[in-house]
């Protein structure tokens, strides 16, 4: 009986209070904000996304076609070396997913459900309906070989970024949502 008094108290509270949260994109969120959306986050992904490997083999060739495919459909938000340089000049929350550093963290079936299914309220769209699977395991296959770019291939994709169309900044970098506060460079 107590808890469920509790419970009954904390949604009551949460449909008061909520309301009243700033939930622009332009906003800091508060820590226990950032915490509980992560864990929120993370825990509905491990809990949806198949436990499989990527069934292509990592080869030239099928990285090659997975880098064609990351440069037309993701390179515009999380810019073509995975770098998350904001080429649109806009505010996301939570902020545009590093994939040179982030991605280690996540298994190949998470990715391919992210990558295919998309996150509600997060700007990431959905690819698995228009899109064949090869083409989404071939853009895992970049987005893992993103972290190991040679110098070359880092030239070559910061040359194809500045032929990509690029909003103009008028104002400082927005602060992050993982920043602390911080100005990002």
């Amino acid at each position: 009986m107590v808890v469920c008094a509790c419970a009954i108290a904390a949604a009551g509270a949460l449909v008061v209070i909520a309301p009243q949260l700033n939930f622009t994109a332009r906003a800091t969120p508060s820590w226990l904000e950032t915490r509980l959306a992560g864990y929120v986050l993370r825990r509905a992904v491990r809990n949806h996304a198949a436990a499989q490997p990527n069934p292509l083999p990592a080869t030239a060739e099928n990285i090659k076609a997975g880098e064609h495919e990351y440069l037309e459909h993701c390179a515009v938000c999380h810019a073509p070396d995975g770098s998350a340089r904001d080429l649109l000049g806009a505010d996301f929350f939570p902020p545009i997913a590093r994939l040179a550093r982030g991605a280690p963290s996540w298994s190949d079936g998470e990715l391919y459900y992210i990558i295919a299914n998309g996150i509600r309220y997060t700007g990431m769209p959905g690819f698995g309906q228009r899109h064949d699977p090869g083409e989404i395991w071939k853009m895992i296959l970049w987005i893992r070989h993103l972290p190991h770019l040679t110098a070359q291939e880092k030239a070559e994709l910061n040359q194809r970024g500045e032929c990509m169309p690029q909003h103009e900044q008028h104002s400082p970098a927005p602060l992050s949502y993982f920043s602390r506060g911080k100005r990002l460079a």
